[in-house]
């Protein structure tokens, strides 16, 4: 397995648990995003997710308050 940083963007090369984790995680993100209204498709909104993810107190603020969880929209009744 491989990690690079380059001008070309982020590259993780094999699989391990530790990229499947990463991968799963960068999903639900990006699916809170949608839940959250964001209306980009799919790629877009991963490429947000990653910014998500690098700022942490990012995360938090979108998630403080809200009903969204791992997998879209939670009810509160």
């Amino acid at each position: 397995m491989s990690v690079a940083v380059d001008e070309a963007g982020l590259h993780i090369l094999g699989r391990s648990p530790a990229v499947d984790r990463f991968r799963a995680l960068l999903l639900e993100e990006a699916a809170k995003l949608a839940a959250l209204g964001d209306p980009a498709p799919l790629e877009e909104r991963l490429v947000r997710a990653l910014g998500v993810l690098a700022d942490r107190q990012t995360a938090l603020d979108l998630s403080a308050g809200s009903q969204v969880t791992w997998c879209g929209w939670t009810s509160t009744d």
